[in-house]
């Protein structure tokens, strides 16, 4: 768990370090080359960094790739790094050796599966190859080494000797091409094959081993570990610059690492460069056509890999299995790009190809013939399109309607209409039989209806009709030319809705089809709703006819039958008394506290605490608190001159303990609860150590134990406080900054004209 951690502590610092010291991606989806940003110093902390955490090698270079770096940086990074090692190692820095395997490390390509999917090119045949990071073409380390494999300096070879003889040697080909065979010297096999190695190796050991003479010990000689080699790519290339791969790498895997060509590339004529001359062409459509390598093209140190620009693109678009925009070479013909577009679909129209060419100035359409396509050599730029199938049919007639099999008819020579009918297997009983269609459209004119007496014609009276192409026959069926028919039921019933009507339909019929009453169905009281068909000209007040019957709980006919008419509306009423009131919880100091169901509509509150078994001696039933819709109830629940307090579904009641206490708080210098002594409003805010400066002394409240609250009521300077009961709060705010200090214009006004009018009063009196 630990391990696993680290690892993912490391992976965000890749990224942070990724993201700040290597590459950033642009907007044109490419990684610019940030590597030379980096120090040595910052490069070697990283990798000891990465060997810490666990990772491997080839998943530390994945990393830097996942996190942003180009992959044209990849390469750049591994020389600098193990550049950066030998010298600490050098200079006694005490870096340890963090590669163990230099080659190895150069050659490995794994980071390839972290190379993001810059952009996705699905309209050039060949290209989405090179898109896909999934689909990788590494070389195979793993291979049995190859008998025309070329060997060169860093080659490392396993020399084995068996049978009279045992000895085993791993020589490395040294730079100037040479390996050291124990007492036999030295041999040069720089450019050799490994099968020409293996005889030169085998006459200079003979005088050392003479056994190899008679064949009695055996010669041996494979690859232990490949060199590295470096090959260029130029040219049209998505990713161009040199890669260092492994020696057993063949063309296409670097092909693949250079992420194939540009739009401009040519896949058709890719050049192998060797010693400054064209060694060979490779047709890339030959792989994706076909799956199949000619050969495995190897490599060689100093190789050049180049993607020309491309001589002529075909585009292949319509009835085609792939199309996309495909590279021809000079002599290749249309029927060549078609057979790279997978040859036609089962709709396209074969016999015609439209060709679509740039002149000079305008656009020129062709017709091309089947016969033409493998004549005609397209020119660069030009488009096709194969054309669909028409989906008209040439001999075909249509039967519908009201018969055993009906559908689409083959329309052969001379068949009747007579004929088709009993190739359908003939009418349906509900067919309507004294009349029939048919839709026909003739050349030229309008779409035509030829009507028929169907009885007639079967039974040979009316003349017979011979059919033509695309005649679509219908026969009628008689329910269709009925009118919908249906009755509906509502109320207690299981399954309410509309059902249809059937004559002879009765109304326990239809409840049975609506699976019975409800336990709450007033079946006493079935009403049944009907309209009348009035045939009057003027319109009529009443509409309906309304019927009221009782039906049998189990929809057994006891007396008369009540048969139903089309578009009936059947209503059972609900009981009226058969439902609960609902429920009220009671809690606090009552004896058997909890959940009540009401017993009546009118139920009191007084009713349901005797139901409750009354209260506890400890309960202040002045100051019950009831709560309905969410709400406090804000008013003497108990009712004042014995007034009944009526309970509603869903109160919520709560009887408290007497608490004969008063709790002043707010805006008092010393909030405290105090004992009731007296219902003054004063006294206890003196108590209280009186008012602060910030008190409003305005909106200063009693809030009594059942929900009322009690402000200070002020007429002129007269002010009248509130009594305090046992249980109360007296509540003092502070101000909020907003308020305006002194009297208002109008309060002035108005106490003026009060004072004039009390003094004009007086002045009245004394006369």
């Amino acid at each position: 768990m630990m391990n696993r951690m680290i690892k993912y502590i490391f992976v965000w610092l890749l990224v942070l370090v990724a993201n700040n010291g290597f590459a950033q991606l642009n907007n044109t989806g490419k990684a610019p080359m940030q590597l030379g940003k980096m120090s040595d110093q910052q490069i070697l902390q990283y990798w000891q960094k990465a060997q810490q955490s666990g990772l491997s090698e080839s998943e530390a270079v994945s990393q830097l790739v996942r996190g942003g770096m180009a992959p044209t940086d990849v390469n750049d990074f591994k020389k600098r790094l193990l550049k950066i090692q030998g010298m600490s190692k050098l200079n006694n820095s005490g870096a340890k050796a963090l590669i163990t395997d230099s080659a190895l490390f150069l050659s490995d390509s794994t980071w390839v599966n972290e190379v993001p999917l810059l952009k996705k090119r699905i309209r050039y045949y060949g290209y989405e190859y090179f898109s896909n990071p999934n689909a990788i073409l590494q070389p195979n380390a793993r291979v049995a080494t190859p008998q025309n494999y070329v060997l060169g300096p860093g080659d490392q070879l396993s020399i084995s000797l068996t049978g009279v003889n045992i000895k085993s040697l791993e020589p490395t080909v040294s730079p100037e091409g040479r390996i050291d065979l124990e007492y036999a010297g030295q041999s040069a096999v720089n450019g050799l094959t490994i099968e020409q190695a293996s005889k030169k190796i085998k006459d200079q050991l003979k005088t050392i081993y003479p056994a190899l003479n008679s064949g009695q010990t055996k010669l041996y000689v494979t690859l232990a570990k490949v060199r590295s080699i470096r090959v260029t790519v130029i040219g049209e290339a998505e990713i161009p610059g040199d890669y260092v791969v492994n020696g057993l790498a063949g063309l296409f895997n670097v092909l693949y690492l250079s992420g194939g060509p540009t739009i401009n590339g040519s896949l058709r004529q890719i050049e192998l460069i060797r010693n400054n001359k064209v060694f060979q062409v490779v047709d890339f459509y030959q792989f994706l056509q076909k799956g199949i390598l000619d050969q495995h093209i190897r490599l060689e140190d100093q190789d050049i890999i180049r993607f020309p620009l491309y001589q002529k693109k075909l585009i292949l678009s319509g009835e085609v299995k792939r199309p996309a925009i495909y590279e021809l070479l000079d002599k290749e013909t249309l029927a060549d790009g078609i057979q790279y577009a997978g040859g036609f679909t089962e709709w396209a129209l074969k016999d015609l190809a439209k060709m679509v060419q740039i002149s000079n100035r305008e656009l020129q359409m062709k017709d091309i013939p089947a016969s033409d396509f493998g004549y005609t050599i397209p020119r660069n730029g030009d488009s096709v399109f194969v054309d669909r199938v028409l989906s008209s049919y040439t001999n075909r007639v249509v039967l519908t309607g009201a018969v055993y099999r009906p559908g689409n008819y083959e329309l052969t020579k001379g068949l009747t209409l007579s004929q088709l009918i009993k190739k359908a297997d003939g009418l349906k009983l509900q067919a309507y039989a004294n009349r029939g269609f048919i839709n026909r459209r003739n050349a030229g004119t309008e779409p035509t209806m030829l009507a028929f007496d169907v009885s007639s014609l079967l039974s040979g009276v009316s003349a017979d009709i011979l059919l033509e192409r695309e005649d679509s026959v219908v026969i009628a069926s008689r329910e269709n030319l009925q009118a919908s028919l249906q009755v509906t039921v509502g109320g207690a019933v299981k399954n309410p809705g509309v059902y249809p009507y059937s004559r002879g339909m009765q109304l326990e019929d239809v409840l049975l089809m609506a699976n019975g009453f409800t336990n709450d169905a007033a079946n006493h009281k079935v009403e049944i709703s009907r309209l009348e068909k009035n045939r009057a000209d003027t319109l009529a007040n009443q509409l309906l006819t309304v019927m009221t019957v009782g039906v049998d709980s189990m929809l057994v006919n006891t007396n008369s039958r009540t048969y139903l008419e089309p578009l009936d509306y059947i209503f059972v009423p609900r009981l009226v008394n058969y439902k609960k009131l609902g429920n009220v919880k009671l809690g606090g100091e009552v004896l058997y506290a909890g959940e009540y169901a009401l017993e009546k509509r009118n139920e009191t509150l007084r009713e349901l605490i005797s139901r409750a078994g009354g209260i506890t001696p400890l309960a202040s039933l002045n100051d019950v608190q009831i709560f309905r819709n969410q709400l406090r109830v804000g008013t003497n629940v108990l009712g004042q001159n014995n007034t009944p307090f009526l309970l509603q579904p869903g109160d919520s009641i709560y009887i408290p303990r007497n608490e004969p206490f008063v709790e002043v708080k707010g805006a008092v210098f010393n909030p405290q609860l105090l004992s009731y002594e007296s219902g003054s409003f004063k006294n206890y805010i003196s108590e209280a150590g009186g008012f602060t400066e910030k008190a409003d002394h305005k909106r200063a409240y009693v809030q009594y134990s059942n929900g009322i609250n009690k402000q200070i009521k002020r007429f002129l300077f007269f002010r009248s406080y509130p009594a305090v009961l046992p249980g109360s709060k007296i509540i003092v705010p502070e101000k909020s900054g907003t308020e305006r200090r002194g009297l208002s214009i109008l309060e002035v006004s108005a106490i003026t004209g009060s004072l004039t009018a009390l003094v004009s009063l007086i002045s009245v009196l004394r006369r």
